[in-house]
């Protein structure tokens, strides 16, 4: 993850919590869209918008800047005296 690499775990689930709702709901919606209208055209256009949407908003991320609160750290001792 070269985007958050102390924190790919999180971002592998924060990205795995938003594409299973989507994986469940689409079909659902894109048979919906097809059973209304009888075309395939809308629902394809939709997916285009969004994919298009998805790839302006890799050119909004800046994987050169720190995430606040990276560069802090607990040290050892302060964690086992928690303990």
């Amino acid at each position: 993850m070269d985007i958050a690499p102390r924190f790919s775990g999180s971002a592998s689930g924060l990205m795995n919590t938003g594409s299973a709702p989507a994986a469940i709901v689409s079909p659902l919606v894109f048979g919906h869209v097809i059973d209304k209208t009888g075309d395939w055209t809308l629902p394809f256009l939709g997916t285009i918008g969004l994919l298009l949407i998805g790839a302006m908003l890799v050119f909004w991320m800046t994987p050169d800047e720190e995430l606040p609160g990276q560069g802090l750290t607990v040290p050892l001792a302060a964690k086992a005296a928690k303990l």
